[in-house]
């Protein structure tokens, strides 16, 4: 089972030599509020990408930067604790990783967002339709209610 997390990156990515590739180490937050704490709590999530190609690398380095929005797929978790200074600190690492999305959100760079060259996937682009009070040309559509209330 496939795990995908978006997040912010609230550091710019750890760049480091992994054999014949470049390693970019992201640490993602993602808050939720505990029902039971009534409490607003996070959830940490870590990955690794790598890239070969010089172009791959510079793509990310301009682009996992703080401020950052990006998605990261993997097919594998492993839970990491480490003693942290006001007790144990839990981490998911997503294995495997690949970079499914990268959006500046509103940070500078050289480059604007888009897809690197790495094995992620291509960012996903919002559809669009040209008429958006037409609904779509697919054979058994039905057009639904308007009167429903949600």
């Amino acid at each position: 089972m496939g795990t995908t997390v978006t997040g912010k990156l609230n550091k710019p990515a750890q760049q480091f030599q992994a054999g014949d590739s470049v390693a970019f180490g992201i640490r993602i937050g993602v808050q939720y509020y505990d029902r039971e704490s009534k409490n607003k709590e996070w959830t940490n999530y870590k990955a690794v990408i790598f890239a070969k190609a010089q172009g791959q690398i510079n793509f990310l380095q301009d682009n996992l930067i703080e401020g950052s929005i990006v998605e990261i797929t993997g097919e594998r978790q492993k839970i990491e604790v480490y003693e942290g200074n006001n007790g144990p600190v839990y981490s998911i690492e997503i294995l495997d990783a690949k970079l499914g999305y990268v959006s500046l959100g509103g940070v500078n760079s050289k480059q604007s967002a888009q897809h690197s060259n790495t094995s992620a996937p291509a960012p996903r682009a919002a559809p669009s339709r040209q008429n958006a009070s037409a609904p779509p040309n697919i054979p058994g559509f039905d057009d639904f209610d308007d009167d429903i209330a949600f």
